[in-house]
């Protein structure tokens, strides 16, 4: 049995393809702050926001500079 070139680079490229797609990663629970319930940031944070008046703004960490919106 012959094994066709083109059935090999098609083979390798599939998998070299799926071995490099990204793993999804965890995503963080949100820091909530200045909200209707008074909340305030852990030390090493900052406030960024009110996003809304009702939720209040987020924490992002002090090395951050510019608060992503």
């Amino acid at each position: 049995m012959k094994i066709s070139t083109a059935f090999l680079v098609a083979s390798f490229a599939f998998f070299s393809r799926a071995m490099a797609a990204p793993k999804p990663q965890e995503t963080g629970t949100v820091m909530r702050c200045d909200g209707d319930d008074g909340e305030s940031c852990p030390t090493g944070f900052r406030c960024c926001g009110p996003i809304s008046i009702t939720l209040g703004g987020f924490c992002v960490s002090d090395t951050v500079r510019i608060c992503p919106f």
